[in-house]
């Protein structure tokens, strides 16, 4: 799981830095990118599904998750609030704004994830008891709605307005946070990687990648979604892909592991380095423009050193920052005790 946390973590970079790029190159970079959230979204129901879930107890449990996620989401919202405002760009709505996860484009993956820890509960049974028929309702619901994005940004039709935007809402997510659920429930997912099995897959998502990368070519409007057909079935197949990969070594290296313990603060952190950056190259004369792959570098190395920095604060947690190691106290042989490191989560 580290391995693909980590490759997600580097895709949310990359989905920021090629959006609304014009050539071929930044397009394809922007779309096979874009398993990243949903992939997110699955890795979080795949560690919720465990069988030692404190459920009898669901408000005790939300509100510990929610310890978590609440802070940084209300302190980075405020930050990008200030550094709007200071660049001359207030938002109309600020309260309403940091509520809803309208303080910068990223925040909704934070609404949609607390939407569906207030319904971890009846999902987490629904597939403990039904585990086909939830998981085939959730990609009807999914799928549905999805469609019904889609066909709204093409001008097929029009939904009703709704204070939160549709893409916002749990509906085009809840198949991935099901799956993550099921997975863990089923135990499907192979702990090694078959040389056969990961061509197949390889296939299987080179296949989805190219779908992926037509429609957004031939529909622009919709290139721009997260929330796709073609794309729900690139990101199983890319988490696929990336399991397989990463499970055909036992363990992962310590830059990996170090950057899927980073992911968070940089999902958070990366956008400020990116609206730094353009405010002040407007500035200049004449304006610097970064070709793609020294943009992603600037964004991802600029992310993760705030990422460190804010990991290495007394309370860098409530930044988002990586749970901070403690030392255990542990009882050795003969009674002798022993200090172990173990992460505080």
């Amino acid at each position: 799981m580290d391995g693909v946390r980590a490759a997600a973590a580097l895709a949310v970079v990359m989905i920021h830095v090629s959006s609304g790029g014009a050539s071929g190159v930044q397009t394809v970079c922007n779309q096979l990118a874009r398993f990243a959230v949903p992939l997110f979204i699955l890795l979080s129901g795949f560690g919720h599904g465990g069988e030692n879930q404190d459920i009898d107890a669901p408000l005790r449990l939300f509100c510990r998750r929610m310890r978590r996620i609440l802070p940084p989401f209300v302190l980075w919202s405020v930050v990008y609030l200030l550094v709007d405002a200071a660049f001359g760009k207030p938002h109309e709505r600020p309260l309403w704004d940091l509520a809803s996860g309208g303080a910068y484009i990223h925040l909704y993956f934070i609404i949609v994830l607390i939407q569906l820890e207030i319904l971890y509960v009846p999902l987490y049974r629904a597939v403990r008891r039904a585990p086909h028929a939830t998981l085939a309702a959730a990609a009807a619901l999914t799928l549905a709605m999805q469609v019904l994005i889609c066909g709204e940004i093409l001008s097929l039709w029009t939904l009703p307005p709704l204070p939160l935007p549709y893409t916002r809402l749990f509906v085009p997510y809840l198949l991935f946070y099901v799956a993550g659920l099921w997975l863990r429930r089923r135990d499907r997912l192979p702990e090694k990687g078959n040389w056969l099995h990961l061509a197949g897959v390889a296939v299987l998502w080179m296949l989805s990648a190219a779908l992926v990368v037509t429609t957004a070519r031939r529909l622009p409007a919709i290139g721009r979604l997260s929330l796709r057909p073609d794309l729900t079935v690139y990101v199983f197949a890319s988490g696929l892909l990336l399991w397989l990969l990463c499970s055909l070594t036992e363990q992962p290296s310590w830059p990996v592991r170090a950057l899927s313990r980073l992911s968070f603060a940089l999902y958070l952190s990366h956008p400020l380095v990116m609206r730094l950056w353009n405010e002040w190259t407007i500035r200049q004369k004449p304006v610097i423009y970064l070709r793609l792959w020294q943009s992603y570098l600037m964004t991802a190395a600029g992310g993760l050193l705030i990422a460190v920095a804010v990991s290495g604060l007394p309370f860098g947690s409530l930044l988002g920052g990586a749970p901070r190691k403690q030392p255990m106290i542990m009882e050795g042989q003969n009674g002798k005790k022993e200090e172990r490191s173990t992460k505080n989560i």
